[in-house]
Formats: structure tokens, C-alpha cells, sequence
């Protein structure tokens, strides 16, 4: 699945506002098309169809589906989306009727997401423009949250079908599994691991879900910077904030991507797009790094930049770490030889 609003350029794909990709099989190429045209003509409903055996061209498909994890988390204001609910499952029946009530449920919290995959195993992701720099957009996080996992398990859904409950859902364990099991979960927990040493307050006597959240930490007040940032309000913080740690970065797809020749020289995390985006974060964060634009640590994971802007073409965010770069070693000699 993937929205029109997620694709810069729909050139070769039918008409629409959002597509659905199935892929089909078969003993020979003819039998695959045949069992593609079945499904052409079951697809009566549909706005306009397209059938795509040119395996060029299919590929350019599914990377539009793939680059989606990065593009959804812009809006098409320009606003920013995040993760938090893009895991939920249902069962592949009901997927129709949930979509319905998630977006109704979007509209009553004055929200927005885009659904992009996977359909086929009623496994949503979507990124949602939450404001989670504010009380009253993490209150509104939060109310949205209860209510989506109960709407997930009316449908008969877990609230996570791929990725794990983690920190972000295990709140709301409860409300699925019901406090009894919960509880059976915690012992389990407690016999294997007494002291509580491992992964605590993740399942077992969870964080609530508004807790320790990534930006908290962040200035509340955009820092004084050289360039720009046309595209994120002026706001170095913003333009950090770009990298969602799809780490395209780290596994770029074939063909012409130069996206990030330190990290394929190195290997090493500090040097790839995703790994120098985490560390200016943490710079202004300023718990991990301490001495801001001082930072020896970040000049160091900066250095092997070719600032090529690679990452401006090939992320699918549009991360430009040249210009981060070239912000960074402005304030990092500003008074000094």
C-alpha cells in the first residue's frame, strides 16, 4: 500500500490516491500473468488498475514502498509524522472495517496519518503528525494511544504485528492479553531475572507510554545557527530531527546511490548518516555529549564526511549532513584559530 502524498513523482503509475501493490507468481511467467489479470478483473472497485512485468520497472515500485518508512514522516505541508502506532495487526477480514474506524478515530483527535504496508497481512504502518514537543500535544498522544488500542482489540488485533511491544505499547499489554496474564508475564520475568537487570520497565511493570520521550531532552528554543534550514522553520533541532534511523544509510539499494561512502569505508556506525544525525542529537540534547558544539566526539564522527550530499539525494527524509557539517565546524572554531 502507498499514498499518492508519499510519492514525489507518479509518473507510470495508474490514476489514484493511493495504490495497493500485489505481487503474483506462477510456474511460468504466463501463468503469472494470468493469475494477474484475474486479479485485474476481480479488482472492480478500483479506480484504475496496471499490470508490471518489466522487472526495471517493478523495481522502481517497490522502492517507492521502500523509501516510504522516511517519507511518510513528513506531511504534505511539510510537517513532521512519527512512529509509535505503524505496527498494529488485524485480521486481513476486518482490515476494511478498522481502516474505517482509524481514520475516524484520527479525525476525532484532530490528527493525521498515511497508511503505507502492509495490507496483505492487515499489518498497518503509518506515521501520525503527533506534536510531541508540547504538554498538550503528548496529552493528546496519549488519549489517542488509549483509545487505538482499544480499537485494535475490538477487531480482534495485537497491537503489535511485526516489531515488538517495546516501550511504546507495553502500557497497554493489559487491554489484550488482560491483567491476569500481565501478571504472568511479570513472574516469568521475576524468576528469569531477579534483580531486574535486563530490559527493565519494557514488559514487565512497563514506563508509561508518554514517558522519556525522545525530544523531551531537546532545547525548547530553536539554537542560533548560520544557515537556514528553509525547510524545517529555521530550526537546526528540526533538521536534526529528520532522521528517523531508516538506515537507508547503512543498506543502500542497488543502483546509483552514493549514500554513505564513509560508513562503506568503515563500517562504523558514527560514520554513516543515521550514526552522525543520533550524535548532533545527543550534542543538543546535551546528557551523552556534554560540551555542545565543542564536541570532540562529534567532530571526530563528522570528519570523514565527504560532504558529498549523497544523503540529500538518496535519504528518503532528504537528511543533508554537508550542510549539518558545515554548521558544526562553524560554531565548533568560532573564536578560535
Amino acid at each position: 500500500m502507498c499514498i499518492r502524498d508519499r510519492v514525489r513523482d507518479a509518473a507510470g503509475l495508474p490514476g489514484g490516491g493511493a495504490w495497493l501493490f500485489v505481487e503474483v507468481g506462477g510456474e511460468s511467467p504466463d501463468a503469472a500473468r494470468a493469475h494477474a489479470d484475474a486479479l485485474v478483473r476481480a479488482a472492480d472497485g478500483t479506480v484504475d488498475r496496471l499490470v508490471v512485468t518489466d522487472p526495471a520497472a517493478q523495481r522502481t515500485l517497490w522502492r517507492i514502498r521502500e523509501d516510504a518508512s522516511g517519507t511518510a514522516t513528513r506531511m504534505p505541508d511539510g510537517s513532521e509524522a512519527w512512529p509509535g502506532w505503524e505496527d498494529c495487526a488485524v485480521p486481513p477480514a476486518r482490515l476494511g472495517a478498522y481502516l474505517r474506524d482509524f481514520r475516524a478515530l484520527l479525525v476525532d483527535h484532530r490528527l493525521r496519518g498515511t497508511p503505507y504496508g502492509h495490507f496483505g497481512d492487515g499489518c498497518i504502518h503509518v506515521r501520525i503528525d503527533f506534536d510531541l514537543l508540547s504538554a498538550e500535544g503528548v496529552r493528546r498522544f496519549r488519549d489517542f494511544s488509549e483509545a487505538l488500542g482499544e480499537l485494535v482489540v475490538a477487531h480482534g488485533g495485537s497491537l503489535s504485528g511485526e516489531h515488538g511491544d517495546g516501550m511504546a505499547r507495553a502500557e497497554l499489554l493489559p487491554r489484550m492479553y488482560g491483567p491476569e496474564m500481565v501478571r504472568l508475564f511479570e513472574r516469568f520475568k521475576d524468576l528469569w531475572d531477579p534483580d531486574g537487570g535486563m530490559n527493565p520497565r519494557v514488559l514487565a511493570r512497563p514506563a508509561r507510554l508518554d514517558e522519556n520521550l525522545r525530544f523531551d531532552v531537546l532545547p525548547s528554543r530553536p539554537v542560533d545557527v548560520e544557515f537556514g534550514y528553509p525547510q524545517d522553520g529555521g530550526d537546526f533541532g528540526a533538521a536534526v530531527r529528520r532522521c528517523v534511523g531508516v538506515a537507508k544509510c547503512r543498506a543502500p539499494s542497488p543502483g546509483a546511490d552514493v549514500m554513505c561512502p564513509s560508513f562503506r569505508a568503515t563500517g562504523e556506525e558514527r560514520h554513516s548518516t543515521r550514526g552522525r544525525a543520533r550524535l548532533l542529537h545527543e550534542m543538543l540534547a546535551g546528557e551523552v555529549v556534554t560540551d555542545g558544539w565543542r564536541s570532540e566526539e562529534v567532530r571526530d564522527a563528522l570528519d570523514l564526511c565527504l560532504s558529498c550530499k549523497g544523503c540529500r539525494s538518496d535519504c528518503p527524509v532528504g537528511v543533508d549532513m554537508a550542510t549539518y557539517k558545515a554548521e558544526f565546524l562553524h560554531h565548533h572554531y568560532a573564536g578560535r584559530p
